[in-house]
Formats: structure tokens, sequence, C-alpha cells
């Protein structure tokens, strides 16, 4: 489980061009032998193709310690998923009201960076940033929630 979002005005021009090689990909490891070499090369491909797909617009937070919202003690149930509209957009307002949380919460963020092994505050440092007032784009963000 987890929260997939999607910008899409990113994602699905990446995933129009990707899908193709994804899919002839995934049919050329298809047909070799499970456990050879060849197998094990076109699988490659098939996860290069994939990662390609997904390498623009989407970002996937899972539900475990690695979740970016946990780190600031927020919750995509509890504090996002209220956000959302009737498609499962958040609204570019509502995206504002997220930075907003995030900016409130960021002491909460802080303290929890400092319990973590250097590693994860590597990791977290090198990819969490907010959006700063006049940094943000006027996109509409699709967040998919499983029920």
């Amino acid at each position: 489980m987890g929260a997939d979002l999607y910008i899409p005005s990113l994602y699905d021009p990446q995933k129009k061009e990707w899908k193709p090689c994804f899919n002839e990909a995934v049919e050329a490891r298809n047909r070799l032998e499970r456990g050879t070499p060849e197998y094990e090369a076109a699988q490659k491909r098939v996860e290069e193709s994939y990662e390609q797909m997904l390498s623009q617009g989407y970002f996937r937070d899972p539900y475990n310690n690695l979740d970016v919202l946990w780190q600031f003690d927020l919750s995509w149930w509890r504090d996002i998923s209220p956000l959302l509209d009737k498609h499962g957009f958040l609204p570019v307002p509502k995206t504002r009201q997220v930075l907003k949380m995030l900016d409130q919460h960021q002491p909460d963020f802080d303290q929890n960076m400092a319990k973590l092994p250097a590693k994860d505050q590597e990791f977290y440092k090198a990819e969490v940033r907010i959006p700063r007032d006049g940094d943000q784009r006027s996109e509409l963000m699709s967040i998919t929630i499983p029920k």
C-alpha cells in the first residue's frame, strides 16, 4: 500500500513515450526461458523501461517508515485525502494548504530526521524539498489512495 502521486502534464507524455518500449521489452522477455542469461538481460530492459515510464511526474510514497509525510507527523489518509476533489485530484488551492501544513510541521520533520541514521537523513535531505511561495507550479496533482 502507498500513495501514488501524479502530475499529469509531466507523467502522461513520459508514459506515452515509454509504454511501447516497456510493452515490447515485456513481450521479448516472455518469449525467453526463465533463468537464462538472455531472460535476465531482457528483464533488465523491462525494469529500465518501467523506471523511465515513471521517471517524470510520478512519485510513490509507501505506508512504512520511508513515508515522507510520516516524517512530518502527517498522514495521507487523515490529512491529505479529505482535500481531494471527487475525481481524486488535489486542486491548486488545496496544494497551497498542504504546503502550509508541511511548513507548520517542519519542526516535527527536523526532530524526526535527528532520530534517523545518517544514511536515511541524507536520503531525505536529497529527496525532500518543499516549494515556497513563488516556487509553486500551477499543476493539478492526482493522488491515488487505495481504498
